[in-house]
């Protein structure tokens, strides 16, 4: 039967509504395969050329091609009637019925995709390593698409934690792309994750399939979470999606003049994006896990974060009930605004302060 579903699922013109709509009314694609023009015709959204297309392909060679080669290189598939395929991620319009997928599938109810830019500041780096960690030791799946930057070093975090990672690809799964990240690429499948791409092994990556890639991104997570992202970054393709697709969007906030963070900060300033305040404090997915955690567990974790130099000097300016601003905590400790948001926002993930806007209070 997967040669049917691979069949279906790389048919010219017909896309993941039409494909769902087809499985819909035949009940499996097989039927679909042998259903003469004069039903095919009767399936709601089909169109001429989307007809024309399904009456042209009745063939499964190219199919059986694939599907040899998958076994050839262990890579599974996904059909759309897996009890493995998130029903969250089925609702979606730009859902295929048919994902390739290399590594060990888990099935998830929530997950958290972490995305943005490919250069990355530190800050946005040090952002990224800390939610790789912390989702890591709640067992909270990450999601994102393995791209340099913020992706890779979120993902590489989370499994160096003995996290879970999905990393969805805009190729072939066997293709690790980019080239020089094969470290990462073997530590994500020996550390039990998984790979997932609804193209084809082989296939090479385009600028199509990266959109896609995105889509699928937001699709399989319950929150989204913009760590840092220009005017013009492709994360923000990702924020669109989670948008349409009604997911909870996130986005890190940046010193005002920081080009890096222009995307960030303007989806929290059109309402776009929920300002994220921190893992415990933003997201929904980790506060049910919260709940389970003891106070000494949250100790441990803290200690396992020894504060530096740096935060220990800015400790020493906020009082117990006194919140004061970045401004002044520049001036008193004279350390600039960039680098002490940077030390802030670690502080708050370790559970030692809050920062409420420009705002900064002892826990």
């Amino acid at each position: 039967m997967e040669r049917y579903w691979i069949w279906l699922s790389l048919i010219k013109y017909v896309g993941p509504v039409l494909q769902k709509n087809l499985l819909g009314y035949f009940g499996c694609p097989r039927k679909v395969f042998e259903a003469a023009g004069k039903e095919l015709a009767e399936v709601p959204t089909m169109n001429k050329r989307a007809l024309q297309s399904l009456l042209n392909s009745k063939t499964l060679t190219y199919a059986e091609n694939i599907l040899q080669n998958c076994r050839e290189k262990e890579i599974q598939i996904l059909q759309f009637d897996d009890e493995r395929y998130p029903p969250h991620a089925k609702s979606c319009p730009e859902s295929p019925v048919v994902l390739f997928y290399k590594g060990t599938l888990e099935p998830i109810t929530e997950a958290v995709a972490v995305v943005g830019s490919r250069r990355c500041t530190s800050y946005g780096k040090k952002m990224a390593q800390e939610m790789g960690r912390q989702l890591a030791e709640y067992g909270v799946p990450l999601i994102s698409g393995f791209a340099k930057g913020i992706d890779s070093y979120a993902q590489s975090a989370c499994v160096n934690k003995g996290g879970y990672t999905i990393a969805f690809l805009a190729g072939g799964v066997d293709l690790c792309y980019p080239a020089e990240q094969r470290p990462l690429y073997e530590k994500i499948l020996e550390s039990g994750s998984v790979f997932i791409s609804s193209q084809p092994p082989g296939t090479k990556a385009r600028p199509e399939y990266f959109l896609q890639r995105n889509a699928f991104i937001s699709a399989w997570s319950s929150e989204v979470v913009v760590v840092e992202a220009t005017a013009k970054s492709g994360a923000l393709w990702t924020a669109k999606f989670a948008q349409s697709q009604g997911r909870s969007l996130f986005a890190v906030p940046h010193p005002i003049g920081m080009p890096e963070g222009e995307g960030t900060n303007q989806l929290i300033a059109e309402g776009k994006a929920e300002l994220f305040m921190g893992i415990e404090e933003s997201l929904d997915s980790i506060k049910k896990q919260s709940r389970m955690v003891t106070l000494d567990q949250r100790t441990s974790r803290v200690s396992l974060h020894p504060l530096s130099k740096i935060q220990h000097q800015i400790l020493t300016f906020l009082t117990d009930n006194a919140p004061k601003s970045l401004l002044e905590l520049s001036r008193q400790s004279q350390i600039s605004e960039e680098t002490i948001l940077e030390e802030l926002l670690t502080l708050e993930l370790n559970g030692i302060i809050i920062l409420r806007g420009n705002l900064v209070s002892k826990i």
